[in-house]
C-alpha cells in the first residue's frame, strides 16, 4: 500500500526540496499547496496519510488553524517545518500535537529520518489497530453499516443513516437519531476515531454531524438543522462544512 503526503509550503525552494524527497522516498506526492483552502480541498478528496506543514502559509489561516481545522474531521498526523521558533509559536504549534516540528534550514538527512520514523510508527500503529479489531466487539460498539448501542442489558441496532449528529457532554456523549437520544459511555473524541470521514464531521467542539442529514445551514446564526432538532456550527468550521456541502 503507497503511503502519501501531501506539502503545504509556501516558499517555492523549500516545497521543491520537500518534493524531490518525497519522491526519493518513494511515497506518493498528493499534491503541493500553499494555502489553507487548497491543502482542505485536496485532504477531502484523497485523505493524506502524512502533512508536512509550514507554519506560516499564504490565505487567512496559519498553519497552525489549518492542523486545527483538519483534526476536527480527520486524523492525520501532521509535521510542521518552519522557520519561526519563538516560544509563542511552539506552543500554538503543540497544542495541535504534531509528531514533530523541524526548524528551516534543515538538510535532506534530517527531514528524511523524520519522515521515516514517523511513517515506520504509523505503520507499526496500523498494525495493532487491525490486531485489535477483533475485540471491538466488547466495547459499547460495533461499527459496520450499524452499530450497537448498549443501554443497561440491553443492545439497540442503529444504522450510521439514522443518526443525525452527536453531542459531548463530559466524558460521555449523546447520539441523536430522528427518533431517539442514546447516552454513549464513550468520550466524543474517542467516538470521532470510529466514524467515517466521508459521512461524518465535527462542526463545533461539542457536536459531530451527519452531513446526509443536514436539511440546511443558517450562516447568520451558526446553526445547522436536521429535522426537528439542531446543531451548533462554529465559525472556525463553517468554510469547511461549505466545503464538503459543495456549497456555491
Amino acid at each position: 500500500m503507497s503511503f502519501k503526503i501531501l506539502i503545504v509550503e509556501d516558499q517555492e525552494l523549500y516545497a521543491e526540496q520537500l518534493e524531490m524527497l518525497v519522491d526519493k522516498l518513494g511515497y506518493e506526492h498528493l499534491g503541493t499547496v500553499d494555502n489553507s483552502t487548497n491543502a482542505l480541498g485536496i485532504i477531502m478528496k484523497n485523505i493524506p496519510d502524512l502533512i508536512l506543514m509550514d507554519i506560516h502559509i499564504e490565505g487567512t489561516h496559519d498553519g497552525i488553524e489549518l492542523a486545527e481545522m483538519i483534526h476536527q474531521s480527520y486524523d492525520i498526523p501532521i509535521i510542521f517545518i518552519t522557520s519561526l521558533n519563538d516560544d509563542e509559536t511552539f506552543a500554538r504549534a503543540n497544542q495541535t500535537k504534531p509528531v514533530h516540528f523541524l526548524l528551516k534550514p534543515f538538510n535532506d538527512v534530517q527531514l528524511q529520518r523524520m519522515i521515516e520514523l514517523t511513517v515506520s510508527r504509523l505503520q507499526n500503529e496500523n498494525k495493532e489497530s487491525i490486531l485489535s479489531s477483533k475485540e471491538e466487539w466488547e466495547n459499547d460498539f460495533l461499527f459496520q453499516d450499524y452499530f450497537y448501542i448498549k443501554t443497561r442489558q440491553k443492545l439497540d441496532k442503529v444504522a450510521l443513516n439514522d443518526v443525525l449528529f452527536l453531542e459531548a457532554d463530559g466524558h460521555h456523549c449523546w447520539v441523536q437519531t430522528s427518533q431517539k437520544k442514546f447516552l454513549v459511555r464513550m468520550p466524543m473524541k474517542e467516538l470521532s476515531n470510529r466514524l467515517p470521514n466521508e459521512l461524518f464531521m465535527q462542526t463545533h467542539r461539542s457536536c459531530i454531524v451527519n452531513l446526509k442529514k443536514i436539511q440546511s445551514v443558517n450562516l447568520e446564526e451558526n446553526v445547522i438543522l436536521f429535522e426537528n432538532h439542531q446543531a451548533p456550527l462554529s465559525k472556525r468550521n463553517k468554510d469547511l462544512l461549505l466545503q464538503k456541502l459543495n456549497w456555491i
